[in-house]
């Protein structure tokens, strides 16, 4: 990919452990260093249920950013101010899995299944009727948001209803009259169709495309055999969206031919979120993170691999700023590597750092009784061959011992050939 002016734009990626970092990338490769990172989060302050689930812009300039953590913690950060509210999402159970805004209202889901509108004058809840793994609010209509999960099919809601405008229906039974399982692990509004058309992603390895106002069933369904999709996203053409799969595949999906376009290769884990940029109208970019600790950028059409960051930590969400710009508090500080042990996969890390290494032990010297080391007394080899003689015994008797052994040893090997030819079916033929 040829770039003629650099341009720059932010981002800001959210790990496992609950790091928060940001980074200023620049289109020319040669400006991208370990000095444009910076963590904004202490990490020796984080605690093993800090981890941050969920991560969303609060506002259309792109200066406010809303964080969910494990703990059902929410943060709001301002990209000038810092940290400046907090929120307890203790109206149900589970992790942050979606947040969003309607005007100035937060709006926030667990994983339990529940949906709470926070408001000055009053707050209202919503029981989706199942488990959530996402929650999304639609940037073009901020009344709807849209919500589904294991065994919870897409439904998509209306803040101040209770019961939800659209509920998807399952497609027909398999030729086997069984049922097919449902498992929604990512959901997305297509942008500039003012949230009538929505797609899924689902861990059961298929991509919906679904119309509120034509049918409750899918207008189009693309499977993914063996392929566990995680995340969604829309991507810039009409109709088409960005997937990521557990094992490590990043595709584009076109939903007008109803089947998959492009590959982007380099994932080595499962890919936990990919977004589309176009920094300031250039080149069209595919940011993507996964739990192998790297941040990917590839070009959209070339599928070229142009960027690429290891991060210390296992990456789960990741936004970009292109509409507005975050200056670097510490641009002349690298980037301190993180120390804080994960909790769930780096525990066999430190097993194996603690272990003994297990090695050959030396020989111990036999003592005599005057306290001196014993002469070494070895016997000549069969074949020949001499190793160590003994300095106190005579040269010539070493040498008589060396010439006896060596004719027992060829006279016992005669033997054995006439053993041998003595039993041979031919020779007494």
């Amino acid at each position: 990919m040829v770039i003629t002016e650099d341009k720059e734009f932010d981002i800001f990626v959210a790990t496992k452990i609950g790091s928060f970092k940001h980074i200023k990338y620049h289109t020319n490769s040669i400006k991208n260093t370990k000095k444009c990172i910076e963590n904004l989060v202490d990490i020796k302050s984080l605690q093993k249920d800090d981890g941050i689930t969920c991560m969303e812009w609060g506002n259309p300039e792109q200066t406010e950013i809303l964080l969910g953590r494990k703990n059902q913690q929410i943060q709001v950060y301002n990209t000038t101010e810092g940290f400046t509210k907090t929120y307890t999402a203790d109206f149900g159970t589970g992790d942050v899995v979606g947040l969003g805004r309607y005007k100035r209202r937060l709006v926030a889901a667990v994983a339990g299944g529940v949906v709470k509108v926070w408001s000055k004058k009053q707050e209202i809840t919503v029981d989706t009727g199942g488990k959530l793994d996402q929650m999304r609010v639609c940037d073009d209509d901020s009344t709807l948001f849209a919500t589904g999960g294991e065994e919870n099919d897409l439904k998509i809601w209306r803040i101040g209803e209770t019961a939800p405008v659209f509920a998807a229906k399952n497609l027909p039974n398999d030729f086997l009259q069984l049922r097919r399982p449902v498992w929604v692990s990512g959901v997305t509004f297509l942008p500039g169709e003012g949230g009538r058309l929505a797609a899924v992603c689902s861990r059961h390895g298929y991509v919906r495309l679904y119309d509120s106002r034509a049918q409750r069933r899918p207008v189009c369904n693309v499977e993914f055999p063996n392929m566990a999709a995680t995340c969604i996203a829309p991507s810039f053409d009409e109709r088409q969206v960005l997937v990521g799969f557990g094992r490590g595949q990043l595709h584009l999906v076109d939903l007008r031919r109803g089947k998959q376009d492009k590959g982007y290769k380099g994932a080595a884990g499962a890919v936990t979120d990919v977004v589309g940029a176009t920094p300031g109208g250039g080149a069209r970019l595919v940011v993507s993170t996964g739990l192998d600790r790297q941040i990917r950028i590839h070009d959209y059409a070339s599928k070229e691999l142009v960027y690429k960051q290891y991060l210390t930590s296992k990456l789960t969400r990741v936004l970009v700023q292109t509409k507005s710009s975050t200056a670097l508090r510490h641009p002349t500080e690298e980037v301190k590597e993180e120390v804080k042990e994960e909790s769930e996969a780096d525990e066999l890390d430190v097993l194996f750092e603690n272990m003994e290494t297990v090695g050959h032990k030396p020989r111990r010297k036999v003592q005599t009784t005057t306290g001196e080391p014993a002469a070494k007394k070895t016997k000549p080899s069969a074949d020949g061959s001499t190793t160590e003689l003994d300095q106190e015994e005579n040269p010539e008797d070493a040498i008589k011992n060396l010439l006896r052994s060596t004719e027992k040893q060829k006279r016992r090997l005669e033997k054995k050939k006439k053993e041998k030819k003595a039993r041979s079916v031919f020779h007494n033929a």
